[in-house]
C-alpha cells in the first residue's frame, strides 16, 4: 500500500499494549506477549526501518517490583532484537509497581518526555502519566482514568514545536488526545487536559499525526488536520493470529501509510483529506 513512488521521509515500526505477565484475564492473553513481540520484531528487522517505538504498557502489573522488573527485562531483551534506535512511551501499567525512573533506567535511561529527529522528521515522545498537580504516577499511586500532561511538559512542548516549525512532526503518547465521549462524558482513555495538548499540536501547524495506544480496540480520528491513530493492543486475543503491530511511512506530500499486521488495520491517509 503506497501513495507516493518516492522514498518515505521516515519509516518506522510501532506496537502498543503488549501487557506481558504470566497470566490471562478477560481478553488479555498477557502470557502470549513474548511470542507476539518476537514475531513483531522479526518483521521490523526485515523492513529497513529508521526506528521502532513501543506506545506504552509493554508489561502488565505484578504483585511486587522484582517480578515486574523481570517482565520488563524479558520484553526489553526481545525488543533489543531490533538493531536500530528503539523508543519507549510510558504507559500506565508500566508504572503499576515500578517508579518512572526504574522503568526508564531499564529502557535506555531517557527522560519521560523528549524529542528526536529521524531524518527530516521531528518526533515528540509525550508522557501522560501525571496527576493534576504534575507529580508522577508511581507504584500504583494513580487512577488510570485521571491522567494528565504536566504543565511543565506543555511548556517544554511549546518551545520544542516552535524550534522545529520547519520540519514535519510526529507525536507519540500512550493516553489518548482526541475528544470522543463515553456515555456523554470524556472517554476515560483520554487525558484530562487533552484540550490543551490538542491546542498546542494544532497551533504548531506542522504536526502530521499523533500515534497512541491505551484504548485496546484501536481507533482513528482526525482533529484539525492531525490524524490521531490509536493502535490495537497486542495483548488482546490468544496466539499469533491475534497479534497486532504496524509499520508507518510518512511521505513528502504528507501522505501517511500505516501497514497493519495481524489484527491491526491498515490505513492510507492523505494530508487534509
Amino acid at each position: 500500500m503506497r501513495t507516493d513512488a518516492s522514498k518515505p521521509l521516515v519509516r518506522f515500526g510501532l506496537f502498543a499494549d503488549a501487557h506481558y505477565a504470566e497470566t490471562v484475564y478477560g481478553d488479555r492473553h498477557c502470557k502470549d506477549a513474548p511470542a507476539k513481540l518476537r514475531a513483531c520484531i522479526d518483521t521490523f528487522a526485515q523492513g529497513g526501518l529508521d526506528f521502532a517505538i513501543c506506545l506504552g504498557d509493554i508489561i502488565d502489573q505484578a504483585d511486587d517490583p522484582e517480578t515486574e522488573r523481570g517482565y520488563l527485562l524479558h520484553m526489553n531483551q526481545i525488543f533489543a532484537g531490533f538493531s536500530g534506535p528503539r523508543h519507549f512511551v510510558i504507559g500506565n501499567h508500566d508504572v503499576a509497581t515500578l517508579t518512572k525512573r526504574e522503568f526508564l533506567t531499564a529502557c535506555g535511561d531517557r527522560p519521560p518526555f523528549y524529542s528526536f529527529d529521524a531524518g527530516e522528521v521531528h518526533c515528540v515522545v509525550l508522557d501522560g502519566n501525571c496527576h493534576a498537580d504534575g507529580s508522577d504516577f508511581s507504584g500504583g499511586n494513580f487512577s488510570w482514568d485521571e491522567a494528565w500532561i504536566s504543565s511543565a511538559q506543555l511548556e517544554w512542548l511549546k518551545r520544542d514545536l516552535e524550534t522545529n516549525r520547519a520540519r514535519p512532526v510526529l507525536a507519540f503518547c500512550h493516553e489518548n488526545v482526541d475528544q470522543r465521549l463515553f456515555q456523554g462524558q470524556r472517554d476515560p482513555h483520554i487525558l484530562c487536559n487533552a484540550a490543551q495538548l490538542r491546542q498546542l499540536l494544532a497551533g504548531a501547524g506542522n504536526v502530521r499525526a499523533l500515534l497512541q495506544g491505551h484504548y485496546h480496540p484501536g481507533i482513528l480520528t482526525t482533529i484539525e488536520g492531525i490524524d490521531c491513530i490509536g493502535l490495537r493492543a497486542m495483548v488482546v486475543g490468544a496466539g499469533l493470529e491475534n497479534n497486532a503491530y504496524a509499520i508507518a511511512s510518512l511521505y513528502r506530500d504528507g501522505s501517511l501509510v500505516i501497514d497493519g499486521f495481524g489484527q491491526q488495520p491498515s490505513y492510507q491517509l492523505r494530508k487534509d483529506a
